[in-house]
């Protein structure tokens, strides 16, 4: 399996092996465990907030990340997974029923209610991500989380649904599949994220995962095991780069490398004696420095990372059911490095909050298995759990018009369903 995580500063490709886990594992909610056979990344060009803006530039890029992770598995990759963070992710949540004609649910009821979600979450030319039953109610009888042969009238599903702008979706798979890929699945960054850095403790009693990317940030529900909301908005640590660049007059890659080595989101006393030195923008050749104390880079880093976490609070208290679900925070994605940042989160949203960190994979080298790579470590899972292929196929997500692979898919919808 491959998974292929398009972002706005970097690409990344894992290629793994899936065996069945131990008995012990699978009581965990584990179904298979993964070896990393190649991993690969690069640094992303032609793409803005995680949307293609340079299909040529967007394709070598991709190109070079697959080859990487290629070599190294010596293996030929012919589809991939493909984690989304574009196209104006929207979450939500409805119920769909059905009569049972023989007085017990089949499969192929179960199989009925899901189809009717896709078709009614890929409305007004929104591309259908997932469409994950969270509960199943028999006659009005609710907590069921497996209805079938069960006895009864009627059959319900509550449903949660996470959807993107068709047109986003197109141009990310024809960039993709411009490297000569299939692809086998796109998957809500949001909740890949969370798969990998979430415990099954805190995804029972309820959890929200905050992934910071360069050019989006985007927000994850989970309760009683089950994803309930997801957002994302278009501002990352690449505003907190532009913003260091912008107060100092410094090149955008030292200010970026001022963040990475030294950010913080609090000062501390001995932050004020803590002396960084940077150049200026086009004095590089004349070697001049300037000075700035590590307490007042954390003056400039502070009102941006408290703009986004304050979008992130209001976009989750904006959602009722998900907003008093999430009874704690995990931070995860490459911003989620700068020192205080849990603290500040804590603060801000009145509940606790750690930072979060992929769990460990046979092959991939514990350097790399940091929170940048959490969304293309939570594909791996996303698959292995089989959301939502549910003895079907997965491709019901890509339900769509036109020409080619969705075209294809939606056509096998139609004549099955």
């Amino acid at each position: 399996m491959t998974a292929l995580d398009v972002g706005t500063s970097k690409i990344s490709c894992l290629i793994a092996k899936g065996t069945p886990a131990p008995d012990w594992m699978e009581t965990n909610g584990e179904p298979l465990q993964f070896e990393v056979l190649g991993f690969g990344h690069h640094r992303a060009e032609g793409l803005k907030a995680g949307m293609i803006t340079h299909l040529d530039s967007a394709e070598h890029c991709i190109r070079s990340a697959v080859d990487c992770a290629e070599r190294m598995a010596g293996v030929t990759v012919e589809e991939v997974q493909v984690a989304v963070t574009c196209g104006r992710l929207k979450s939500e949540s409805f119920s769909a029923s059905v009569a049972l004609p023989s007085g017990a649910v089949r499969y192929d009821d179960v199989l009925r209610l899901l189809a009717g979600g896709h078709q009614y979450a890929g409305r007004d030319k929104r591309t259908v991500l997932h469409v994950l039953p969270t509960g199943y109610r028999l006659d009005e009888n609710g907590g069921i989380s497996d209805p079938n042969g069960m006895c009864g009238e009627r059959l319900a599903v509550d449903m949660h649904a996470v959807t993107a702008d068709e047109v986003a979706m197109r141009n990310l798979m024809l960039c993709v599949e411009r490297c000569h890929l299939g692809v086998s699945g796109l998957v809500a960054a949001p909740y890949a994220s969370a798969l990998a850095v979430v415990t099954p403790d805190e995804a029972k009693l309820g959890v929200a995962c905050i992934d910071f990317g360069a050019g989006t940030t985007t927000l994850s529900v989970l309760a009683d095991g089950h994803f309930i909301h997801a957002d994302a908005i278009a501002l990352g640590g690449s505003s907190i780069t532009t913003d260091i660049a912008r107060a100092l007059s410094s090149p955008l890659e030292h200010a970026e490398r001022l963040k990475t080595l030294h950010g913080s989101a609090f000062a501390t006393a001995s932050d004020e004696r803590e002396i960084i030195t940077f150049p200026s923008v086009g004095e590089l050749e004349r070697r001049s420095l300037n000075q700035i104390t590590k307490a007042q880079l954390a003056v400039i880093i502070r009102p941006r990372i408290e703009e986004i976490l304050d979008f992130m609070r209001r976009r989750l208290a904006a959602c009722g059911v998900a907003s008093e679900a999430a009874r704690h925070i995990v931070l995860t994605g490459g911003g989620s490095h700068l020192t205080g940042l849990p603290e500040l989160a804590s603060n801000m949203f009145g509940r606790p909050a750690r930072l979060g960190k992929p769990r460990a994979l046979s092959g991939f080298p514990q350097a790399e298995a940091s929170p940048d790579f959490s969304a293309s470590v939570g594909l791996l899972l996303q698959w292995a759990r089989g959301d939502e292929r549910l003895g079907a196929r997965g491709e019901q997500r890509f339900l769509g018009t036109g020409t080619g692979y969705l075209a294809r898919v939606g056509e096998w919808i139609r004549d099955n369903f």
